[in-house]
């Protein structure tokens, strides 16, 4: 009988070995997606499946759920990743260096996100991303997707030119900025920019967006300009207006260019229109 429990010990041990040898190797597949092919939709599904498996290790479901707190930051996604941060550090304690790792990402959130920078484009060396901008794409693309220029500016200071990632057929260059809502609870902001497009077909055309995030998933504010997007490749003014709501953490606002073209992108102004009614 004794031998028999043995063998069933061994059997069962040899069997959690090779259990979490599978989920060592679907964490590396998940970093490569995630890393080498830029897919971070598809990365986060995949770590995401490695979190739902039955016996995967403590170290590696919290090192899958550091990465998923990393795709949702490179996707501009803060309230995601700050969530996804919270719970390595709350329910992963006993992995101390991820731990470690996620509460300094928490702690340093309001330097990281402290309101809207270069806007006017004054920051920057011509011909790479402006600093202060993120730039969003969800897969590897060789080139910048969005540069500042110092020529060809309807402002004479700074602007940007955004493209789409031309080796993902289909995709929409991003360029945005996400920030704290603290300061704008509960008032009326508005977004200005001056867009144009040089446009290489016809379904060529720029967009502008404004959202904000609330707790626990709410429903919060989110608008572009949806028909109203610029086809012109003449300077045109555009504008986003919105009430915050008072339990808003964070906002974020950009730029996206549909197609095939280069979205000029200058002049961009956020304010607040109206304070806290009474």
């Amino acid at each position: 009988m004794r031998r028999t429990r043995n063998m069933l010990a061994a059997l069962l041990a040899a069997a959690t070995v090779v259990g979490q040898g599978d989920s060592e190797r679907q964490l590396e597949a998940a970093i490569h997606r995630e890393v080498v092919a830029g897919d971070l939709k598809g990365a986060i599904e995949n770590y995401r499946a490695i979190l739902t498996q039955p016996g995967v290790s403590k170290a590696i479901a919290a090192r899958a759920l550091f990465h998923i707190g990393e795709c949702y930051e490179k996707l501009g996604l803060q309230r995601q990743a700050h969530d996804a941060y919270q719970r390595v550090a709350r329910e992963f304690e006993s992995e101390t260096s991820v731990a470690a790792a996620a509460r300094a990402r928490t702690e340093n959130w309001t330097e990281v996100l402290p309101g809207p920078r270069n806007l006017n484009f004054e920051e920057g060396e011509a011909g790479k991303a402006p600093p202060g901008w993120t730039v969003l794409t969800l897969e590897k693309v060789t080139g910048n997707l969005a540069e500042l220029r110092r020529k060809g500016c309807r402002s004479g200071i700074g602007c940007a030119v955004l493209i789409a990632p031309a080796t993902a057929p289909g995709q929409v260059g991003n360029l945005m900025q996400s920030f704290s809502a603290e300061a704008y609870r509960g008032k009326t902001v508005r977004l200005r920019a001056w867009l144009k497009v040089e446009a290489v077909a016809p379904g060529d055309r720029a967009n502008m967006w404004l959202q904000e995030d609330r707790p626990n998933g709410k429903q919060g504010f989110s608008a572009d300009l949806d028909e109203r997007a610029v086809r012109s490749s003449d300077w045109t003014s555009c504008e986003l207006v919105g009430r915050i709501h008072p339990d808003a953490q964070f906002l974020r606002f950009g730029f996206s260019s549909i197609g095939h073209g280069r979205v000029w992108i200058d002049n961009v102004s956020f304010e607040v229109v109206y304070g806290v009614s009474n």
